[in-house]
């Protein structure tokens, strides 16, 4: 097979797996960008500040007794998460074992100054959001099966990539010129920065596939072990391992700050990041504790103490400076992937080289989509491969200033809700959804880029003034708090860098995309499809946009009359201290919502003029993102009224499919 043959497969292989990955991987690494802060944006979110108490001074005891008096821990196991930046730790407990009444699993952070319990939903931040969203989290059960599979084929194109480009990385490094043309620019780009990100993409690749698909691993390990998952998982996580329980202790319990305390002083450094209990109160109670060794010249010393109670003895399970390759394999694996090495230096290089990966990724579309806008390729192909592309560049562009808006949304909610979980997905995907189908059917890819930046920017300026709002705090560029300060240094590199480039991108390069060059004339797609079809074409959608008017009226109506359900279960009849008289403002809210959707509809019938279907769709716009603002306070603050919650859906709905009809008549129809 000649050289040239080998050349071409695997450029159609690098071409065909890199696109097909590329809006999912796009989404895994801006959001493990993010989540590699996780921590630090629930303290920006909470306003935490102050200093952070050692792990080894924490009174553990009496955190223990506060829970054993809420929840009775007696013949339950206990797995207690250090690692964080406030005072809380996380603190998940088995159900019990000496009695088959209670039998249920629980998980809560605990502040160990204040013993405040809060609930995973409660304390529910938009760090483990996008932590979650990085391996797909929000769809049940196989989305981190698809994180793992796409993160198989990165590796892939990344290998097919090397062999593509391994002749011209060392040119296309040093000749990168941004004022080439505009393919040249994306190719240039796509190579130089892809060379520069190359061993991160590998390291992030073969240990997030480690993470998402380690099923691929276990299977043949558990034919090792003649199928005795127990044994398998005592050797995987031994800390973890299952512990029968046997009866109730006689004896007092045994002090559990002594035993950190002891653990401690056994070398030098040790930090505590995890510890468990099991059997709590019981006869065969057993306390053990892991850490790491935290000093400049270690990369990785994990050790693990425990305690048995029976005969109280201290037993060093896995020292630090001893090799077992089964456990420091995993730790080394998720310090990798996690960044958890080398301090908050460590992750702003794995965010830069995310954000790097994300340009690679998004270059990679737009050279396919301008290689394929060819004379010689046929036009269905050619719009097909145009549309791809406005989706690709829509969802994955759009995503970062619908991130840096959901900062400023979770900032300004309210601080008592039980389940923080729901406004969170509700603002972040229906922002991410509108504003991608806004800039899908705006094709444009200039446009999408610009405004993209534009609202990162304004957005990322805004954050750190929200967190002065919110927080009633004076303006100041340092805070008590690194979290804090991070976070807020970060996003203003991040607008002003979007800001900067911005700026840079002037209507003078759109003249070298091939889309400016050969244009694609859609009109002349169908042969049938001429002017005197988009006219005939214009009466059913006038007529659709007329019952649209009317059914938007008539919703509006039944909202407003849901109110009779307050007035038959809740209220009396009349509002308190009303004299009969209903007020002006009122009347002008019904007729802004109710009489204006009449008012279109009639003029509907008569009325096509330019002017007024521009009117319609502005205030069809203005309604729709009126309806979304009513659902998202509506499920947030009255989720047990189904029925309004229904309403605004069917609202909402309604206003999409007017703004879509006015779009079509005013935009497409040209």
């Amino acid at each position: 097979m000649s050289s040239k043959r080998i050349y071409n497969i695997f450029f159609n292989l690098h071409t065909v797996s890199g696109i097909v990955i590329s809006v999912a991987l796009y989404v895994i690494f801006i959001a493990g960008a993010f989540s590699l802060f996780k921590e630090e944006i629930h303290d920006w979110e909470n306003d935490v500040v102050g200093e952070r108490v050692s792990r080894r001074e924490i009174d553990y005891d009496r955190v223990l007794n506060c829970l054993d008096e809420e929840f009775s821990l007696k013949g339950r196991d206990l797995q207690v998460n250090l690692t964080g930046n406030d005072n809380s730790i996380k603190v998940y407990f088995s159900g019990r074992k000496d009695t088959t009444d209670i039998n249920t699993n629980n998980y809560y952070i605990v502040d160990t100054q204040t013993l405040n319990l809060k609930t995973y939903e409660n304390d529910y931040s938009l760090g483990e959001f996008l932590y979650r969203l990085h391996f797909f989290h929000q769809i049940p059960y196989v989305g981190i099966y698809i994180a793992g599979l796409i993160t198989l084929f990165m590796l892939f194109a990344l290998g097919s990539g090397l062999v593509v480009h391994w002749k011209k990385i060392i040119s296309n490094f040093y000749t990168f010129q941004p004022k080439q043309k505009l393919n040249r620019i994306w190719s240039s780009a796509h190579t130089a920065l892809g060379v520069l990100g190359f061993p991160f993409q590998i390291v992030i690749g073969v240990t997030g596939a480690y993470f998402c698909l380690n099923f691929l691993v276990l299977a043949p390990a558990l034919a090792l072990y003649e199928g005795d998952q127990n044994k398998l998982m005592e050797d995987l996580l031994p800390a973890k391992r299952y512990v029968k329980w046997e009866k109730a202790s006689q004896e007092s319990i045994p002090s559990f700050n002594s035993f950190i305390t002891e653990s401690c002083q056994i070398w030098k450094n040790f930090e505590p990041t995890n510890f468990y209990i099991k059997n709590y109160a019981g006869s065969n109670s057993e306390y053990i504790v892991s850490g790491n060794i935290y000093e400049d010249n270690i990369f990785n010393a994990k050790g693990r103490v425990s305690l048995s109670v029976i005969d109280n003895k201290l037993t060093i399970d896995k020292n630090p400076f001893q090799t077992n390759f089964i456990e420091d394999f995993q730790s080394i694996t998720a310090k990798l992937h996690f960044a958890s090495f080398g301090g908050i230096s460590i992750k702003l290089v794995y965010f830069l080289l995310s954000l790097i990966t994300c340009f690679v990724i998004i270059s990679g579309v737009l050279l396919w989509v301008e290689a394929r806008n060819k004379k010689n390729i046929s036009l269905e192909k050619r719009i097909y491969t145009t549309n791809v592309g406005h989706v690709y560049t829509a969802i994955c562009l759009s995503i970062l200033p619908v991130t840096a808006a959901s900062f400023i949304f979770v900032k300004f909610l309210p601080k008592n809700i039980i389940d923080k979980t729901i406004p969170i997905y509700l603002f972040f995907f229906i922002t991410w959804f509108l504003m991608s189908f806004y800039l899908r059917y705006k094709r444009d890819h200039y446009f999408t880029n610009r405004l993209c930046l534009l609202l990162t920017s304004i957005f990322g300026f805004l954050i750190p003034l929200c967190f002065v709002v919110t927080s009633k705090s004076e303006f100041s560029f340092v805070y008590n708090s690194h979290s804090i300060n991070l976070i807020n240094a970060l996003w203003l590199f991040i607008s002003l860098l979007s800001l900067l480039i911005y700026i840079k991108i002037n209507p003078e390069i759109k003249k070298q995309s091939s889309y400016y060059k050969l244009p694609i004339q859609k009109l002349n797609f169908k042969k049938n499809q001429d002017q005197d079809q988009i006219l005939t074409n214009l009466l059913p959608m006038q007529t659709k946009n007329i019952f649209l008017w009317l059914t938007a009226a008539i919703l509006w109506i039944i909202h407003h009359m849901y109110g009779l359900f307050n007035i038959y279960y809740v209220d009396s009849l009349m509002i308190e201290g009303s004299d009969g008289t209903v007020p002006v403002i009122h009347h002008i809210y019904r007729i802004l919502f109710e009489g204006t959707c009449l008012l279109f509809a009639i003029l509907s019938i008569q009325i096509t003029k330019k002017g007024f279907l521009l009117t319609a769709f502005v205030w069809a716009s203005l309604a729709a993102l009126y309806n979304l603002y009513h659902l998202i306070t509506a499920v947030i603050f009255e989720s047990d009224n189904i029925s309004e919650i229904f309403m605004l859906l069917l609202m909402m709905l309604v206003s999409c499919f007017l703004v879509n009809n006015y779009y079509v008549l005013l935009f497409k129809n040209k």
